[in-house]
């Protein structure tokens, strides 16, 4: 049923996608992430491709009377301001987890205009030994979808340059938010 109206929402709202891969297990990376309204396209995408993902959202979002529905649509409170733990729940999680399971991270880690993306979807990706797949949301030509798997090979650093190359040209709903520091 949700699937149905993702679709139906997506084509009215003009919005085109493409297929995830097939992958059982993967980090997910989001990005532009310039609005909350991102959270609702990607979920849209996932349903469209009859997925569920699982979302680590700020716990300050979750008040009454969206943050039931943010968890019921997989949204899970996290505590930026505890640093410890959080990479090695995430971990777990995909070991737990029975059959898919799709963690979606937004690697500039906040709507705010940044250079500085968070390099944890390395560390939980190596540790969980999962795929990264590389989505975006792209405002101006309103395209969801994936860019591939990301090249996990080689240092941080590397690994961090190889994915905000993949994202130039890309438009956030707020394109003044957005930057690779490639531009």
């Amino acid at each position: 049923m949700f699937k149905a109206f993702a679709k139906a929402y997506l084509k009215l709202m003009r919005w085109k996608y493409n297929e995830f891969p097939d992958v059982q297990k993967a980090v997910v990376l989001m990005a532009p992430h310039t609005s909350m309204r991102d959270f609702f396209l990607g979920k849209m995408y996932f349903a469209v491709n009859g997925l569920k993902p699982t979302i680590l959202i700020k716990k300050e979002a979750f008040f009454w009377p969206v943050g039931p529905i943010f968890k019921r649509m997989g949204g899970v409170p996290v505590d930026r301001g505890r640093k410890t733990g959080l990479t090695q729940q995430a971990i777990e999680s995909f070991y737990k987890a029975k059959g898919n399971f799709y963690l979606v991270i937004t690697p500039e880690g906040t709507r705010s205009k940044t250079k500085n993306w968070k390099k944890g979807f390395i560390r939980i990706a190596k540790g969980a030994d999962v795929p990264v797949v590389i989505g975006f949301l792209d405002m101006s030509n309103r395209t969801a979808g994936v860019k591939g798997l990301l090249d996990m090979s080689g240092t941080d650093a590397e690994i961090m340059e190889r994915l905000k190359r993949k994202y130039i040209g890309c438009q956030g709903i707020h394109k003044d938010k957005f930057t690779t520091g490639y531009e």
